[in-house]
């Protein structure tokens, strides 16, 4: 991993706070803009794609437009926050116990 320049972080994540807000869009529930910033510096481009050399890449819009969030997951539209959420609330409604309740073997 190379040595992260305080100054580089805080461009890519100025960048990446731009870009959401020209765009129109949310950063995924769960990340920040400045961690992000660190990946791309430690990949030397986009995380999750090879040969996208910057972040956000060029491609991001297209692959909104398609599945509505970035092929990363950094950058959404509400659309799949709508469904994010939902999905959510699904799974916490399904949670079953971890551990069987306990049951008091007393008898009197």
């Amino acid at each position: 991993m190379r040595q992260q320049a305080p100054t580089e972080k805080r461009a890519i994540a100025a960048a990446i706070t731009a870009y959401v807000e020209k765009n129109g869009l949310r950063i995924h529930p769960g990340q920040e803009a400045e961690k992000w910033a660190e990946l791309v510096i430690e990949k030397g481009g986009c995380p999750c794609v090879p040969g996208r050399d910057h972040c956000p890449c060029e491609e991001a819009l297209e692959d909104i437009k398609k599945i509505n969030r970035c092929r990363c997951g950094l950058f959404c539209n509400d659309t799949y926050l709508e469904e994010y959420e939902r999905l959510k609330d699904e799974a916490r409604g399904k949670k079953r116990w971890s551990r069987k309740p306990r049951v008091s073997s007393s008898r009197r």
